[in-house]
């Protein structure tokens, strides 16, 4: 089995001070086995994300580091690497809209849903990864807000690359897949 591991890594100003370092010594809180118990969970809804094999924490005297374990999904790219070399589709857009769907119905806020974040497969398959302080929650403006997000990225990556594959017809057919199932 090929796996990715994943050790977490502090984000911001604090990054500069402590890099790797959470404060605390449980494990069942931290970021690396909250992440493996929410992978777990998708797992168990038939979500398209990576099998979780692993969580692991380093306790020290105040701190702890943390790593996760997944299963490598073999023969994808991210959506970002996709539109830097092609254009998709108006089909494979909806998949990924379907995608996104299933996530928002089953209840699953992804905190970082963006171009990077999405795995296309070579037979058209979808995945999300990397749900790092993500959470399943009720029903709300989030749904919105995580759809919103993703835009961004893609209009960042847009504005940064030339020749980047991504249009507001693209994001219509997202849309499309969102709202209407697939």
């Amino acid at each position: 089995m090929n796996c990715v591991l994943k050790h977490y890594y502090r984000g911001g100003m604090v990054a500069r001070l402590l890099k790797d370092l959470y404060f605390g010594r449980n494990c069942e809180n931290s970021r690396a086995f909250r992440e493996y118990r929410l992978l777990k969970k998708m797992q168990d809804m038939e979500l398209p994300v990576p099998r979780a094999v692993a969580a692991r924490v380093i306790r020290g005297l105040l701190f702890h580091r943390a790593d996760l374990v997944t299963e490598e999904i073999e023969d994808v790219q991210t959506l970002s690497d996709v539109l830097s070399q092609r254009a998709l589709d108006a089909d494979a857009w909806r998949s990924v809209g379907y995608c996104i769907r299933r996530f928002h119905d089953a209840g699953v806020y992804h905190a970082d849903l963006n171009a990077r974040n999405i795995l296309l497969g070579q037979k058209g398959e979808v995945f999300l990864i990397d749900f790092d302080n993500s959470a399943i929650r009720s029903d709300g403006n989030w749904r919105d807000a995580n759809l919103a997000r993703l835009q961004r990225s893609l209009n960042k990556f847009r504005r940064l690359q030339q020749g980047f594959n991504f249009s507001a017809g693209n994001w219509q057919a997202l849309l499309a897949g969102y709202k209407g199932g697939g």
